[in-house]
């Protein structure tokens, strides 16, 4: 055993169940820990399936590897840009998407593993985006709110 393993993105399979490509990399490299992640998300897609959505017992955090996406949390959405990070502790409702015109790929990480599941959905993403925004793929200027924290 080498104690590592090695190898480039486009040699692992993605996930053609989930939105965007995902490439869910734990099972694949031997992870337990956590679950790791990478995802493109082309203009347009949310990141999960389950739209606006918490996790009851994981934490997850949230890279931007290149491009931008959109968060959507209780009091409001913001932009991530290209090296941007966020976190969301277990229980925190959120959503991630693509409202803009070019690709956004990013790295999630969720800890523990076995807390991915229940994923408990909140709304689906096109309501709370056209509830919020009155269009489900609002563009970027219309939405200037900054909630960095």
């Amino acid at each position: 055993m080498t104690g590592y393993h090695h190898g480039a993105l486009d040699e692992f399979e993605t996930n053609p169940e989930k939105p965007g490509r995902r490439w869910e990399l734990s099972p694949a490299l031997g992870i337990d820990a956590y679950n790791l992640n990478v995802a493109v998300l082309d203009p347009g897609d949310p990141l999960s399936q389950n739209g606006y959505h918490y996790h009851e017992s994981q934490a997850e955090l949230f890279y931007v590897v290149e491009g931008q996406c959109r968060v959507e949390v209780e009091d409001g959405g913001f932009t991530l840009d290209t090296d941007d990070v966020i976190n969301f502790e277990a229980g925190v409702e959120h959503l991630l998407h693509n409202p803009f015109d070019e690709p956004c790929k990013l790295v999630a990480i969720g800890s523990p593993p076995e807390g991915r599941y229940p994923v408990q959905q909140v709304t689906p993403a096109a309501e709370l985006l056209a509830r919020r925004y009155g269009d489900p793929s609002p563009a970027a200027e219309r939405i200037d709110d900054d909630t960095r924290r």
